[in-house]
């Protein structure tokens, strides 16, 4: 999982290179300029958000993932008895396309 707790603003800056389109980099560059921000500090912003968006899908999924797990009871559902059962269940689910 991603700390991201451990960004704080004394954190050293790391100079990197990107490549964006040229139009990627206009429309960004307005964007920042509108906001009063320099380019490096819109596309930090930019990566911070980016980070916590798939960190909480992350977490979703999982939350998810054991909710299902939780309902599930393997005894007695009727196309997981055995090996075979579950073989032909999935065969079955990939022939409905």
């Amino acid at each position: 999982m991603i700390n991201i707790q451990t960004l704080t603003a004394d954190d050293k800056s790391v100079r990197t290179q990107i490549t964006l389109t040229e139009q990627l980099k206009i429309l960004v560059e307005g964007i920042a300029q509108e906001k009063g921000e320099s380019l490096s500090e819109y596309l930090r912003k930019a990566a911070i958000v980016r980070l916590l968006v798939e960190e909480t899908e992350k977490e979703n999924l999982v939350n998810l993932a054991k909710r299902v797990m939780g309902s599930l009871n393997l005894d007695n559902h009727p196309e997981w008895k055995d090996k075979n059962s579950i073989q032909k269940w999935i065969r079955d689910i990939r022939e409905e396309k």
